[in-house]
């Protein structure tokens, strides 16, 4: 990795640990072209990648205190990437195994972490502000997220403009982030727009 992206990263993980929100969207927008074609070799499919981003990024915003005492980013974020591969690997293979012989999900008893235990509480919020939105919201939510359909093709199907679609998008960014803030929960945007394929 080059010297002056090793000290770019290094002054924006320093910026984070601070809290700045737009210093954390500038490593985002950095670090995102690179790590999914990583996921897309470790996990050799396509379709979760977004999911395993935005765990990447959202772990490292809920432990961004941390940040400031890491000396070399580059290495730390790819550390997390292979992290959240290998723990969708190993979900993935624990439900294929579970459906075979158990016809049930397993579920784990390891200790979480506390980080874990964050992480798990802000994607439960996350879950529950999407259910609160209004029912075409939830539509678009549905068809960009979990389909990864772009705004486009949502516009075609649900017989509306992509403006309508855009415009949907901004207002469910906006009440999520609100939501998760009266829980104590402030994420940056980038984040939150990974909720959406915004393409």
């Amino acid at each position: 990795m080059p010297d002056q992206q090793t000290a770019t990263a290094t002054v924006l993980f320093r910026r984070i640990a601070e809290g700045d929100e737009a210093a954390f969207e500038a490593l985002f927008h950095q670090y995102m072209p690179q790590i999914i074609p990583v996921i897309r070799k470790v996990i050799r499919e396509e379709g979760p990648e977004m999911d395993i981003v935005q765990e990447v990024f959202l772990g490292l915003w809920l432990g961004r205190d941390k940040l400031s005492t890491i000396d070399t980013p580059h290495n730390w974020i790819f550390r997390m990437v292979y992290h959240r591969c290998y723990s969708w690997l190993q979900k993935q293979e624990v439900r294929r195994r579970a459906s075979q012989q158990l016809g049930v999900l397993e579920t784990s008893s390891s200790v979480q972490t506390q980080e874990d235990l964050d992480f798990a509480e802000t994607t439960r919020l996350l879950q529950q502000a999407v259910s609160l939105l209004p029912p075409q919201a939830q539509r678009i939510y549905l068809l960009s997220r979990e389909t990864d359909m772009k705004i486009a093709d949502i516009a075609s199907q649900l017989s509306i403009s992509t403006q309508t679609v855009k415009n949907s998008i901004v207002r469910s960014l906006r009440f999520i982030r609100e939501y998760l803030s009266t829980h104590g929960i402030v994420l940056p945007m980038a984040i939150l727009a990974v909720l959406f394929s915004l393409r």
